[in-house]
């Protein structure tokens, strides 16, 4: 739980969603002061609002990272199986989650089914104490997550050097995957990584104080995946145009469904949004309402 100010209890409230990483769905606010006009300037006092991540989210998150865990075991070890140049099994490898490939659908995704709350063992706590967000640090959490990922790969059977790199921007850190088994952490269709990144989002926000966008890279899988979803997104926008039906896309992580909102920001016959809780969040196209499709 932090304290944030604001000129109104709508900044004040903003704010603290925007330091946490949250939506105003997501968290518990509770108003310690309205703002305070006075009287010609005198006796002016700002909100002060209490933000902090919900009971229903902790319970959810946690829900789904066992949920990921579970089937990025299943998806490791066969992707393991496929790879001809593995020379051994994967034993008591950690878990993860599984993250399908880009594509366009003719039909909306399933809903999925509301998940439990559950506790899972090793991982850091969900909910942490006022004084455990004090002692939070940026650094020593990107250093941590370092030397988590050095061993997890490990144990995957794909040991790997990871290099650190955040190219001028302080609200994304990617973490580089060296390895000579690459294909095996990419996983088909990027399923491998995107788990191993939510995983590792999932590992910096309970560590780190501010909100930072992690993101994995393995060789150049990042700058290929951006190509493809150029190239998604433009064949997603004909086909709505051409059917005129909304067509919706597999889960993605959030950063690539930026880039597709981006990438049809300005097409003046269709426009994006998002459904979904992640790592099942998804994008959906649908023609733009204000104008009359070709």
């Amino acid at each position: 739980m932090a304290q944030y100010e604001g000129v109104t209890v709508a900044v004040a409230v903003q704010k603290g969603l925007t330091a946490l990483g949250l939506e105003e769905s997501e968290a518990t606010i509770t108003i310690r002061r309205k703002e305070a006009k006075g009287f010609l300037g005198f006796g002016r006092k700002s909100a002060l609002v209490e933000v902090e991540i919900s009971a229903e989210t902790v319970a959810r998150r946690q829900a789904a990272q066992k949920k990921i865990e579970k089937e990025m075991r299943q998806n490791i070890r066969t992707d393991a199986q496929n790879d001809p140049q593995r020379q051994q099994k994967v034993v008591n490898a950690p878990t993860s989650g599984a993250a399908t490939a880009t594509a366009t659908r003719p039909v909306k995704p399933r809903a999925a089914a509301a998940p439990k709350a559950a506790v899972i063992e090793q991982t850091p706590a969900a909910h942490p104490t006022s004084r455990e967000a004090e002692d939070r640090n940026d650094e020593q959490a990107v250093k941590e997550l370092a030397l988590y990922l050095t061993d997890l790969t490990k144990r995957l059977g794909a040991p790997s050097l990871v290099r650190i790199d955040r190219q001028g921007d302080e609200r994304q850190i990617i973490f580089h995957l060296d390895t000579a088994k690459e294909g095996l952490l990419i996983g088909k269709h990027g399923r491998s990584i995107n788990s191993l990144q939510y995983i590792s989002q999932t590992f910096f926000n309970h560590r780190g104080r501010t909100h930072q966008a992690i993101v994995l890279n393995v060789g150049d899988y990042r700058e290929r995946r951006e190509r493809v979803l150029a190239s998604v997104a433009k064949r997603t926008a004909r086909n709505v145009i051409a059917d005129h039906q909304a067509v919706y896309l597999d889960p993605m992580p959030s950063f690539e469904r930026k880039q597709i909102h981006t990438l049809l920001a300005d097409s003046p016959y269709v426009e994006t949004y998002s459904e979904g809780v992640d790592p099942e969040r998804y994008v959906v196209v649908v023609p733009r309402k204000t104008v009359k499709l070709p």
